[in-house]
């Protein structure tokens, strides 16, 4: 992988901003440390996992800021107006992604291998407190198991790599999508087991309320949802309801509140990173001003979104806004609003990559799944009476789990890749795209749900195929 040197432990953290500090609350290891040095205090073995954090919080990756609109892009959420051949989002708008176009790959890797590095490290020293090692190491296989997650779901078949080794990375052959599956359940598993109950500081043992580190009930989340990917449905529905159950930490608040930080409805989050010209990378990539068609700010919501939502849907109210930009009238994702520093310090917002909303609709997708329509109805009715709409009339299994897609839809949208990841887990993306393609300049065929391998990496490793259907 081309970025797979950059070894986490060894970047300079020097330029770090008081933001950022209040969240680590403990300096990083400078660029003086080495890997047998790293793991031999709790202090600087903690700072491999909040360096981490920042590293995903400062730069462009599959969990800060390219699968939203990535995928957003190649579903039918968004209308790009940001026209150019050779740009990703017209590509991907397109559905006609070339594979010298990169959607997230070496990077995610880089995530991976840094999460391989401290696993490894962290499991091999005699040094740390045991508690904090537990802790350390689960939020590592947590960490490693959210990027499986997003790669097999892009890009189905993948290599599968737990080891440090960095030569491995350039002869791995893709692992069958039941094998990386099993690697994420375990890992969540194991996280399960070795992840505090409750939010910590940035020294990972005291107690805390910045809900930015993983937690036992993060790794259940994400669980249910990995779960139900598996059409393991009375496990999706058994982990969905331990977090619905825990009343005491987590809730449904108002539309208006859902993404603020530390949210009660949010299970883990990702702290923002303000910089001098730095905002959440989806209120700056989605909220319209002035300008629509750059490349920072390429596109307004879909007609096929904007009337997926009902009358008097809070949802649309305050999840979507309105731009009049040259006479014309533009709605667009407004989950997150601030888009300047200005606005990102007097109303702070954390990207939110998992919340409760999602696993009532876990539970409900798994529930009809069951044939349990009472219980199913209850979760459906939880998400929308917070919407402000009033209880479903799906009765069946068939028209519940067509009522479930469609909360999703509105729910979800323009969050974390769930809307392309929904259509294809569910079978319904062929039927959905076939429409939708030719309004967006292209042609749909079935094997674009799967994106293509980056050439560059087949090239460096000659083990790597290529998906069916690309060159």
């Amino acid at each position: 992988m081309k970025y797979i040197y950059a070894i986490l432990i060894l970047i300079s953290f020097s330029t770090l901003n008081t933001s950022c500090r209040k969240f680590v609350e403990l300096d990083p290891p400078d660029d003086r440390l080495t890997g047998s040095t790293v793991y031999s205090t709790n202090e600087t073995a903690t700072s491999v996992l909040n360096g981490l954090y920042i590293r995903i919080g400062e730069t462009n990756n599959v969990i800060n800021s390219l699968v939203t609109p990535y995928m957003a892009m190649a579903a039918d959420e968004l209308k790009n107006y940001y026209v150019s051949s050779t740009s990703q989002y017209t590509q991907l708008y397109q559905n006609n992604v070339k594979s010298d176009k990169e959607i997230y790959w070496s990077t995610t890797y880089t995530l991976i291998y840094n999460c391989n590095v401290a696993i490894e490290g962290i499991g091999n020293s005699t040094k740390l407190n045991e508690q904090l090692k537990q802790q350390l190491l689960g939020e590592a296989k947590f960490m490693r198991a959210l990027c499986y997650y997003y790669l097999v779901n892009t890009y189905g078949k993948v290599p599968l790599l737990t080891s440090p080794d960095y030569r491995l990375y350039t002869l791995a052959k893709r692992a069958e999508v039941s094998e990386v599956y099993a690697q994420i359940i375990s890992d969540l598993q194991d996280a399960q087991t070795k992840l505090s109950k409750n939010y910590l500081n940035g020294d990972a043992l005291t107690l805390g309320n910045e809900r930015v580190r993983p937690t036992y009930w993060a790794a259940t989340a994400l669980l249910s949802r990995i779960y139900l990917y598996n059409k393991l449905w009375a496990e999706a529905e058994s982990a969905a309801s331990i977090v619905i159950n825990n009343t005491a930490l987590f809730s449904m608040v108002p539309t208006v509140s859902v993404f603020l930080k530390n949210s009660s409805e949010s299970i883990f989050q990702l702290q923002t990173v303000i910089q001098s010209n730095y905002a959440l990378f989806d209120a700056r990539t989605f909220v319209l001003t002035n300008t629509i068609g750059t490349s920072s700010n390429p596109a307004s919501i879909s007609p096929q979104l904007e009337q997926a939502f009902e009358a008097k849907d809070k949802r649309k109210t305050d999840w979507t806004g309105l731009a009049t930009i040259g006479g014309v009238a533009y709605r667009f994702p407004y989950k997150y609003k601030a888009n300047t520093a200005a606005l990102a310090a007097s109303k702070p917002e954390y990207l939110t990559l998992l919340r409760l909303a999602e696993q009532y609709l876990i539970r409900a997708e798994a529930r009809a799944q069951q044939n349990n329509i009472d219980g199913a109805q209850s979760d459906i009715n939880a998400v929308r009476n917070r919407a402000g709409l009033e209880n479903t009339t799906a009765s069946t299994p068939s028209e519940l789990l067509d009522a479930v897609m469609k909360e999703r839809q509105t729910e979800l949208f323009c969050e974390q890749g769930h809307r392309w990841f929904d259509l294809k887990r569910s079978g319904r993306i062929d039927e959905v795209m076939k429409v939708v393609t030719p309004t967006k300049g292209g042609t749909w065929e079935s094997y674009k749900q799967l994106m293509p391998v980056p050439a560059f990496e087949i090239g460096l490793d000659k083990f790597l195929d290529q998906n069916p259907g690309y060159n």
